[in-house]
C-alpha cells in the first residue's frame, strides 16, 4: 500500500543495498559494543541483530522486485476486496499475503542462507568458543596452522549444508515461484 514517504523509504532501502558489508564492519562492531555495555545484551544476540540488519536490504529489494514483476496493483485489489465487503484485516490476510507469499518465502530463504553462511561478523562478534557459529568454529578449532583435520572439516561442512538444503527442499516450489514471477507472459 502506498503511504506518505513510501517512495523515499524504498529509495533508502535500495541505497543501503549498495553499501558493501565490509564497509560497515567497524561501525557495527563499535555500535554493538556500546549497545551491549548499556543494555547487557550478549554478543550472540548482537550477532542476530547484525545478521538481520545486513540481510534486510537484500530481502526487501528481492520482495519489491517480486511485486513489481507480478505487476501487482494494490489499489485495484484493495478496492475489489472492499467492494466484496472485506475489512482491512481480511484484505491483508486473504488477499495481499497469499499473493505476496512466494516473494516473502524467497526473501526469507535468501536472508537465511546469507545469514547462515556469514563468517566475518560471527568471527568478530563472538568472544568465546561456545558462542561460535559453525563456519567460524570449523576454521578456528579444526585447522591449526597448516594441519587440516579433513575428516572433521568435511563432516562440519556437511552439517553446515544440511539446514539450508532441507529448507530449499521443502520450500523449492515457493522459492522458484518467487524468483521467476513475471518472467513469462500469460
Amino acid at each position: 500500500m502506498r503511504f506518505w514517504g513510501s517512495a523515499t523509504l524504498a529509495t533508502g532501502i535500495f541505497l543501503t543495498y549498495l553499501i558493501p558489508e565490509t564497509l560497515l564492519f567497524i561501525p557495527l562492531f563499535k555500535m554493538f559494543a556500546v549497545f551491549n555495555e548499556l543494555t547487557g545484551i550478549s554478543t550472540d544476540q548482537s550477532l542476530v541483530g547484525a545478521a538481520a540488519a545486513l540481510s534486510d536490504p537484500d530481502g526487501a529489494v528481492l520482495h519489491l522486485d517480486h511485486d513489481r514483476l507480478l505487476r501487482l496493483d494494490p489499489e485495484e485489489l484493495d478496492e475489489a476486496a472492499l467492494m466484496d465487503g472485506a475489512n482491512y484485516r481480511q484484505i491483508l490476510t486473504r488477499v495481499f499475503i497469499p499473493v505476496a507469499l512466494p516473494g516473502l518465502i524467497a526473501a526469507t530463504i535468501f536472508a537465511f542462507t546469507v545469514s547462515w553462511a556469514q563468517f566475518l561478523y560471527p568471527l568478530a562478534f563472538t568472544t568465546s568458543a561456545d558462542q561460535l557459529v559453525l563456519p567460524v568454529g570449523i576454521i578456528t578449532t579444526l585447522i591449526k596452522g597448516d594441519v587440516f583435520n579433513w575428516g572433521q572439516v568435511m563432516a562440519g561442512a556437511l552439517l553446515g549444508a544440511a539446514p539450508p538444503l532441507l529448507i530449499y527442499a521443502f520450500l523449492m516450489d515457493y522459492y522458484i515461484a518467487g524468483l521467476t514471477a513475471g518472467a513469462t507472459k500469460g
